[in-house]
């Protein structure tokens, strides 16, 4: 659930949720354009978009994800092959040329930057500090956003640790248990939420360390997911699932954009026009699956079931995990009332808390901000009324 480090930072070689930010980023002699090419493959030329648009996600399907989910619809196809789910563009969202979307889940041997890179899809989720952080290897733009707020978070055991504020995190001494090269924790590290003594880089995605100190640790996760995992189904409290306490990063002062839309610079320019019919109808499909989830998260159930991996959805955790999104604004408008723009103000206080990190790391950052994110495209979008 969560952020591996940038090209120049440590890798973690186990499966890891969320973002994996450029896992070992390689400079390419040649980069596979994205979209597809301007012809189709009889040589008729295409319309105002290619026929095709590839979006690789930052997970397995789970309702974080229901707006581009929404752009296909319930009537998509699940490949068990490809693990993925593609279909014609629901009616309501076309544009001209495009005709077939297909959503890729997580890659667990690539990042999103090295996906978009290799040519492998055209858009990908990155978080926002991750498209900084890997700024100096790979030339990408974010274009809209997905959620306006980060539900990713550290959670405790509210009986063993009286956490009120993020300093008393250092104060209970506890392990914290996170994937490595999370840029969150060198931020909370650099601010005293935490000591060296306490950092635990080892966590792998599951619940084994949690439910083995009997929740005698502080650990990462997803608030939107893991808390009612832990409170309803994960035996972790004396053999039986109890509640848990947890700060967003965003209550931690690190208010990172979440699966920010991105693409490769060139392929902006060379979609500039697409984009601008296609980036307003893809935020409206955000604003229909929040305004009515029950049909795209009663398919991520079904599409998991299909690919018969690990990763599960059920209709209660959907429930929990959508009402919490709502109730804690992580889909709210952008300041601008669009469902879509990026707060200028707030992606450049991210830049200046990620800067001395990457510069402390010896990674290569892009010299400003402004040209790692545009709001262009979103001019035109809708927002929730």
């Amino acid at each position: 659930m969560n952020m591996l480090p940038s090209s120049a930072r440590a890798i973690n070689p186990a499966p890891v949720r969320r973002v994996l930010a450029a896992s070992a980023i390689v400079a390419l002699a040649t980069v596979t354009v994205a979209c597809g090419d301007d012809e189709s493959s009889d040589g008729a030329a295409e319309g105002l978009c290619p026929s095709t648009l590839r979006i690789q996600t930052d997970w397995f399907p789970e309702l974080e994800h229901g707006g581009t989910y929404q752009l296909i619809g319930t009537e998509g196809e699940i490949s068990k092959d490809q693990v993925n789910y593609s279909g014609p563009v629901n009616d309501k969202y076309k544009v001209d040329g495009l005709e077939t979307i297909v959503i890729n889940t997580v890659n667990f041997d690539k990042s999103n930057s090295s996906i978009l890179l290799d040519g492998e899809a055209d858009m990908a989720y990155l978080n926002l500090s991750d498209v900084i952080g890997d700024s100096g290897a790979v030339d990408m733009v974010a274009i809209a956003k997905t959620l306006d707020k980060d539900p990713q978070m550290v959670m405790w055991d509210p009986t063993q640790f009286d956490i009120q504020e993020p300093a008393d995190i250092a104060a209970t001494g506890a392990p914290v248990l996170h994937f490595p090269g999370v840029a969150y924790i060198d931020y909370m590290l650099g601010s005293g939420f935490m000591t060296a003594d306490q950092d635990d880089p080892s966590y792998d995605g599951s619940d084994s360390k949690f439910v083995s100190s009997n929740g005698g640790l502080i650990q990462q996760g997803f608030a939107t997911n893991e808390v009612y995992k832990y409170e309803n189904e994960i035996a972790w409290k004396d053999g039986a699932p109890a509640d848990v306490s947890f700060f967003t990063v965003g209550d931690l002062g690190f208010d990172n954009y979440p699966a920010a839309i991105t693409m490769l610079r060139e392929n902006v320019e060379r979609y500039r026009d697409c984009l601008t019919a296609l980036v307003p109808k893809m935020q409206q499909a955000w604003i229909d699956f929040l305004e009515d989830p029950q049909p795209i998260m009663d398919k991520l159930i079904e599409i998991n079931e299909v690919h018969d991996g690990f990763w599960a959805l059920t209709p209660e955790l959907n429930t929990a995990g959508f009402a919490l999104l709502e109730s804690g604004n992580f889909a709210a408008n952008s300041p601008d009332e669009t469902y879509c723009s990026f707060d200028p103000e707030r992606v450049q206080e991210l830049y200046d808390i990620l800067a001395p990190i990457y510069d402390e790391q010896g990674t290569e950052i892009a010299a400003s901000v402004d040209a790692l994110y545009t709001n262009e495209f979103c001019a035109g979008a809708p927002g929730r009324v």
